[in-house]
């Protein structure tokens, strides 16, 4: 079982309250990146949003699902349900409460995720921001967190644990429950990517965008209103707070960190852009392979 905290803030604008829910032990100090394309990152500074995606469309296809061992207890505890309700119907729902939960829990998660490091990985320049037009934006775990928080009532916060979901034992039955915490478990695969993941419930709420960039209309403004085609949502973000340091990929020209440059003034983010502390000659072939730091 993983440590919850729930962290309050102030009450702000439509929301009585706004509750970040701690999932596990992280320090809000430690030093996070976001490897961007310049499309991305353009889209970042004009939209002053981060994107955040729904876990059903991530390339992890066991993204939100339930490890083995906690499967098998919910089972046996739904089969057990079945005996309440005399119609089929009604036992059926039952029988489909864990595939139910997960379909709906990986279309209603969604989450921006950023790799923990005190450095640069060229692993995430490689596959993340592509080419020697990538960004980096670097910041820390309390910084993304008030950058948003406004944007939205609910949050969950925590490092991503890798796991072997096939014999993980560690996520009791009411855990397993609950699609906002099953959104902090992977596969051991995916260990290279030492997450940290920021997510909310895909809502329009009132400082969030569609994902044409539209701001909510009447009818979202009212209440909450869900929609299973929406792949995500854009969250307003306070960028001052949330950029640190913007960084050009390894091999950049000065022509690229200009204009990026130039999007980082537009948007009162007082850091110059820099350059990667990774040298070009750590590309090998199509990608970033070996971290040689530059002086």
């Amino acid at each position: 079982m993983r440590r919850l905290a729930a962290l309050q803030c102030e009450p702000v604008d439509d929301f009585e309250v706004g509750t970040v829910i701690q999932v596990g032990e992280f320090d809000p100090n430690i030093t996070i990146w976001r490897y961007l394309t310049f499309a991305k990152f353009e889209s970042l500074i004009q939209r002053r949003a981060l994107w955040f995606s729904k876990l059903q469309i991530f390339e992890d296809e066991q993204e939100g699902m339930t490890p083995t061992l906690t499967r098998a207890s919910l089972k046996s505890q739904h089969r057990q349900m079945e005996n309440w309700f005399p119609d089929e119907e009604r036992k059926r729902q039952v029988r489909r409460f864990i595939e139910d939960n997960e379909n709906d829990g990986r279309e209603l998660i969604v989450a921006t995720c950023w790799f923990i490091g005190e450095h640069e990985s060229s692993e995430m320049w490689a596959e993340y921001a592509k080419d020697d037009e990538g960004i980096v934006i670097k910041s820390t775990a309390g910084d993304l967190i008030r950058s948003v928080v406004k944007s939205h009532d609910k949050w969950w916060v925590g490092e991503v644990t890798y796991v072997d979901l096939s014999t993980h034992a560690g996520m009791d039955a009411c855990e397993g429950s609950q699609a906002g915490l099953r959104a902090f478990l992977k596969g051991n695969r995916y260990s290279h990517e030492s997450e940290l993941r920021l997510a909310t419930m895909n809502f329009v709420a009132p400082g969030c965008l569609n994902p044409d960039g539209a701001p909510p209309d009447e009818r979202q403004r009212a209440r909450f209103v869900y929609s299973p085609k929406r792949p995500g949502i854009f969250v307003r973000a306070d960028l001052p707070v949330l950029i640190r340091e913007i960084r050009t990929a390894p091999g950049a020209s000065e022509n690229h960190r200009s204009k990026s440059d130039l999007l980082r003034n537009a948007a009162g983010i007082q850091s110059p852009v820099g350059r990667s502390e990774l040298s070009r000659s750590t590309r090998l072939g199509t990608g970033y392979r070996v971290a040689v730091y530059a002086d």
